[in-house]
Order: C-alpha cells, then structure tokens, then sequence
C-alpha cells in the first residue's frame, strides 16, 4: 500500500507542476468604440455659452496667487475691466505670433462648430473632416504629436480614455484646449465636449451633439416633399378661422407650398469655385457645370446666353484631404430665384437671392472614386429638384 500512495503523491505533484507552467489563457482585450461615419450637429441638444475662450488677463492673474488674482473687478477679462490694475503687478507674458494664431483659431472653431462631422476610424488612427475644409488625422497613442494650423505647429495628444477619444491641444504655455469625443448607442449620438484649460483649471466650456443623418440631416438639409395644395374653398358657415387664416383687411392670401415652383422654365447653373485640394481629388468646375446643365436641359428647362438668369442651381463643394489620400467633401446644391423685397430701412424694392430648394451631404473616398461619388450625389440633387418642379406644375 505504501507505494501506491508514494505514487498518488507523485502524480498529485506532477498535475500540480503541469499546472503551474502551461501558458495563461491570453484576455481580449476591449475594442475602442466606432465614431466612423458622418454626422450632423444637433442644435437643439446643443450648449454654448454667448462668451467662450481663454482669460485674457491669464499671465497677470497667475503672476498674482495663482487663483484668479483679484476678484474684484471681472477676472475673466473680456467684459472690460482688469481686476484694479495694481502698480505692482507683473506685466502680462509676450505672446509670439504663432501663439496668437493657435488661439484665435482654435477658439473660433469652438465658437464656431461645425455642422457636420465625417470620421473614418481605423485600429491606430482617427481621421475627422468636417463641412469647413478641416481635416485632421489623430494617432491616440497618448504620445505628443505634432499637427498644422496652416502653417503653424498644432503639438497634440490623444488617447483613448473609458471610451472616449480625448484630444489635448497645446495652444501655449500654460493653455489648453480638450475635446473629448464621446459615442452613444441608444440613442446613436456622438457627445463632444470641449473645455478651455488655463494652468490646469478648467475653464469655459461647449457641449455639442451630433447624431446620424438618416436621423436629423435627412429631415433637415431635404426636408418632406412639398405636395401641391389646391386653393382653399370657402370656409363653411359657423366654423372656427384657422390661426393662419389671415383677418379682413390683412394681407392677400398666401399661396400654397409649391406656389413658388409653378411656371419655372429657365434655370441656370453656377458652380462655386473648388480649392487645390479639390483639383487633387478629381473635381472639375466645369465639368461639374456641363453636367448640372445638361440634366437640366434634358429635363427642358432653358438658360439665357450670358447666363444671367433670375432662378439657378447653385452647387457648393467644400474638399479636404487626408494623410492617407482619402477625400472627403462636403456639397450642397441649392435651387435659387431673385425676388423682389421691401425693407423698411430702405426705400424701393431691393432684389434679393431666395433659397427655394435645397440638399446637401458629404461623400469620402479615394481619389479615384470621389469625383464621381460626388458627381452623382450632386446630379441625384438636382433630379430631386426636376421632380418636385414638375409636381408644383401638374
């Protein structure tokens, strides 16, 4: 009996020993959470105060405890006064004229945001275009960085933090400015948050919402096909005036949606200009143009010679361009008529451009592939408007 139980011990201490030495089972590790896509800025779930930006008086005010100096006369700064201006304060720091830039300029586009948002994401890399021409490419790898305002060095740091991208510029000594881009999936939103930074303390601050298209720009930028409303019969004996049935004596009735689309014939086109980094992606201003018009020439409206006529297709095409060579572009296409106006700070009629159509999006790609991308998001616009003319007109 004896050497069977020597032999239990044995294989006891060998199964332990195996134990000990086989490999750990490897832990995933977590993913970080999807911003790619395009999305579009939520006013009404929008926080911006009137004021934001960094203390003016900031260096005079470190120089005097640190805490916000004296308290007495408005240590923000902007709203005119300077705190007493004590003999014996030290005088404020010199700012260089690169500081100067990264202050205004990251400070407007806080004041500033843009509408939408296009985000391609990839495992070491964060690229984020938006509808005003800027386009940067984030490595969220904790580490300095050093991005471009034009000209001018942009020193950056980024990481991921509990799910959320957090972008940290260094606008100057002793200033900062965070953005922290937050995802939500029920509902999908995409928070962003964006916090003045002085000394480490935390100043001003802006909170934006964005959301996806299918769930706020569809509605906003084309809005419902407008249905042509027939005149409004006589109101039966007894019932109650709507709240836009005009008193006696008022103005003349107004015309139904649609109105202002009937007897439309001639319509030209006028494509803005394109930048360089546009050209760089293939976009061609006439090319654009001679497509537009031939749409609309199929469609049977006319244009004058000289092309000054009172009701157009105006197209808008914003381009950037990332590091990668991806492209991405922000257009709108607008239907415009010149009308008439009276102002009552002016005498006579004053002919004023009128939006009376319009759709917009953005499209990302390749250089290969982007002009037509847009090119054919543009021409399904413009058919849009084609049909909707020819509805108003039946």
């Amino acid at each position: 009996m004896k050497p069977g139980i020597v032999c239990s011990c044995v294989f006891v201490v060998v199964a332990g020993t195996a134990a000990a030495q086989s490999p750990p089972t490897p832990t995933a590790q977590p993913e970080s959470p999807s911003m790619a896509g395009v999305w579009v800025l939520n006013p009404a779930l929008t926080q911006r105060p009137d004021e934001i930006g960094f203390n003016r008086d900031w260096a005079r005010t470190a120089g005097q405890g640190g805490e916000g100096g004296d308290r007495s006369g408005g240590s923000r700064g902007r709203r005119g006064g300077t705190g007493g201006g004590s003999a014996s304060a030290p005088p404020a720091l010199r700012e260089s004229a690169d500081d100067s830039t990264r202050v205004q300029q990251l400070t407007a586009e806080a004041r500033t945001p843009p509408a939408h948002l296009a985000i391609l994401q990839k495992a070491d890399a964060v690229s984020i275009a938006d509808d005003q021409g800027r386009s940067r490419t984030f490595h969220p790898t904790g580490q300095l960085e050093e991005l471009t305002i034009g000209t001018v060095a942009l020193p950056t740091t980024t990481r991921w933090d509990a799910g959320k991208l957090v972008v940290l510029y260094d606008v100057e000594s002793g200033r900062q400015l965070r953005y922290t881009y937050a995802p939500t999936t029920n509902p999908a939103r995409l928070l962003v948050d964006i916090r003045f930074l002085e000394r480490g303390r935390e100043g001003d601050e802006v909170r934006l919402t964005y959301e996806p298209p299918d769930a706020h720009d569809r509605a906003v930028l084309s809005g419902p096909p407008a249905t042509p409303v027939p005149p409004s019969a006589p109101a039966a004996a007894g019932s109650p005036a709507g709240p836009d049935t005009p008193a006696a004596g008022a103005r003349p009735p107004v015309l139904p949606p649609g109105s202002e689309l009937r007897g439309l014939t001639i319509v030209g086109t006028v494509v803005e200009n394109l930048s360089a980094q546009a050209a760089a992606c293939g976009l061609d201003q006439t090319k654009i143009k001679t497509s537009i018009a031939r749409i609309l020439a199929d469609a049977g409206f006319k244009t004058q010679p000289y092309g000054d006529e009172e009701s157009y297709v105006l197209l808008s095409i914003v381009t950037s361009r990332l590091q990668d060579g991806t492209c991405i572009s922000r257009y709108d296409a607008s239907l415009v008529a010149q009308a008439d106006a009276t102002f009552p700070y002016v005498k006579g009629l004053i002919s004023v451009p009128v939006q009376l159509l319009h759709e917009g999006g953005m499209a990302g790609g390749s250089p290969s592939s982007h002009a037509s991308a847009v090119m054919d998001a543009l021409a399904k616009s413009v058919n849009t408007f084609v049909a909707r003319i020819r509805a108003a007109n039946k």
